[in-house]
């Protein structure tokens, strides 16, 4: 029966990647402990992979605690040490040594309400997390340094086959942007002199853009095939709308202060994202 169940979930949730843009995939390894009761510390180590699982994306590495005011209401938070892998360039184009560049740092509060109805649990999750770069050579005018964002996310899980160790769960996730570059452009089209661009002039006017700019559907299930460990799988499906500003600083092209909008690349990104996610947590 636990095969025949692991089957058909697995199933379930590989056949809505098939479509995806970008397919990535996520590990890992965590530990949460039970300090005194309604009080947990957790600990988690993560690896990301990248476009078709052919590169390291990051690796990260989570200290946070949650503390369970009652059976409908807990609340939480901790940081996050963010390593991504990529390349880097030197000024004059030339490739630099990939590796692990730039770390960024993350701090986040959450907030957890649940209700259960028999054997379903449904649950809401506010999650509020501020997200720190260090990049030197961070163009301020397309991103933003310091990083405001807020995850709402609403699920529920089935509990009605946890005698055989699965749960079953379904969640959607809203993240909103909270502090993204905006600005104004002004004067005519002007193209560069190699003719490769056509831009405004623009002004940075600060990180007033609001907006919310992913959309998740999250699909999986835990087992726990023995008391204290847990393992779960599952699939991020992520439909991704991004505000892209093309800009740069003062250049060869530029005959009057400002900072350049380029329109090639500039608006909407749109893009479907799907990652499988493989998770280990021991409990104690």
């Amino acid at each position: 029966m636990k095969r025949l169940l692991f089957i058909v979930l697995a199933l379930l949730l590989l056949s809505p990647a098939a479509g995806a843009q970008e397919f990535c995939a996520r590990t890992s390894v965590g530990a949460n402990y039970k300090i005194m009761k309604g009080f947990h510390v957790e600990v988690e180590e993560e690896l990301r992979l990248g476009d078709g699982l052919s590169s390291i994306n990051s690796i990260r590495s989570t200290v946070g605690f949650s503390y369970k005011v009652s059976d409908y209401f807990k609340f939480g938070g901790g940081y996050t040490l963010i390593n991504p892998y990529e390349f880097k360039y030197y000024d004059n184009g030339s490739l630099k040594n990939q590796g692990f560049w730039y770390p960024r740092h993350r701090l986040f509060l959450e907030a957890t309400g649940t209700y259960r109805y028999g054997n379903f649990n449904f649950s809401l999750k506010e999650k509020l997390q501020f997200t720190h770069r260090t990049d030197d050579s961070l163009n301020v005018y397309q991103n933003t340094r310091n990083a405001l964002s807020l995850k709402s996310l609403v699920g529920v899980k089935y509990k009605g086959v946890k005698n055989y160790g699965f749960e079953p769960f379904a969640f959607f996730e809203l993240r909103t942007a909270l502090n993204e570059p905006w600005g104004v452009t002004y004067g005519n089209l002007l193209t560069t002199p190699n003719l490769k661009k056509d831009y405004y002039a623009y002004t940075h006017t600060g990180y007033t853009h609001v907006y919310n700019n992913r959309y998740r559907v999250i699909l999986g299930v835990d087992y726990e095939p023995v008391k204290h460990h847990t393992i779960t799988f599952n699939t991020l499906l992520d439909w991704c709308s991004d505000y892209v500003i093309d800009t740069n600083g003062p250049s060869q092209w530029a005959t009057e202060k400002g900072v350049r909008l380029f329109t090639a690349t500039t608006g909407w990104h749109d893009y479907f994202r799907a990652s499988l996610c493989l998770g280990y947590v021991y409990s104690f």
